[in-house]
């Protein structure tokens, strides 16, 4: 089976809607897909209890006409209460509300095929506005932001792992802010705006943190107002002070 979007899903619900119950052979020729991928399509909206079976028939259920309603008049919240009926979904949204993971983690901590669990992060990519994805991994970014001593931990943290390595012949005291930028919303769950606002916040309090952009022959400049925001990233570089 292959992944599909929340798109197809809604697609099929229309049609069995509109035909007021649809056979395998109705979603092959309407969608214009083969007979087992509209069989997979069928098969999974009922595992997810919006259609259910009835001999060769397949027919919208409550939940499948709330799904479908809540869709169309583009109530995210909505959507997302119906699939928290569905099991895998609670599961996987349960565990990247919490941590950031990868795929293969999500696999083992749910038991779920690598399909199953693409095709829920496809869901929760529409349901869920704070969903990111970053370097291989998926949460939820929290919606409050940690204390400046939780952040400037975080930071150090990534700061001094990073700083193990060289990056290009470079001194390992100045680190990319992209680079450290990732472990830090990994590990406390942020998305790249929040990232930004806390370390300008950082940069404010006077915290031992340096701010420099790539010069020539790769000198370090110090910034002069000492903020950037994330389209820079990529060019400029933090070097914690003793």
């Amino acid at each position: 089976m292959r992944p599909f979007t929340l798109s197809r899903l809604v697609d099929v619900i229309r049609l069995v809607r509109v035909l007021h119950g649809a056979r395998v052979e109705d979603i092959k020729e309407a969608l214009m897909v083969n007979r087992d991928r509209a069989v997979e399509l069928l098969s999974q909206a009922e595992e997810m209890k919006l259609l259910r079976r009835d001999g060769e028939l397949y027919y919208s259920t409550i939940l499948g006409n709330t799904f479908f309603e809540a869709y169309i008049n583009g109530d995210r919240a909505k959507l997302d209460e119906v699939l928290n009926e569905y099991k895998p979904y609670y599961a996987v949204k349960s565990i990247i509300s919490q941590k950031s993971v990868s795929v293969d983690e999500l696999k083992a901590l749910t038991n779920l095929t690598e399909v199953a669990v693409e095709m829920i992060l496809r869901l929760l990519q529409y349901t869920c506005d704070n969903f990111c994805f970053m370097n291989g991994k998926v949460f939820l970014s929290v919606r409050e932001l940690p204390e400046l001593a939780e952040f400037y931990s975080a930071l150090r943290k990534a700061y001094f792992e990073l700083s193990k390595s060289s990056q290009w012949g470079c001194s390992n005291s100045f680190i990319r802010v992209d680079k450290i930028a990732v472990l830090v919303c990994q590990e406390l769950r942020l998305s790249v705006d929040d990232f930004s606002k806390m370390l300008n916040k950082l940069i404010g309090s006077n915290a031992a943190v340096d701010l420099h952009s790539e010069g020539t022959s790769y000198d370090f400049l110090p910034f002069a107002d000492r903020r950037i925001n994330p389209a820079s990233y990529r060019k400029c570089y933090i070097r914690l002070r003793d």
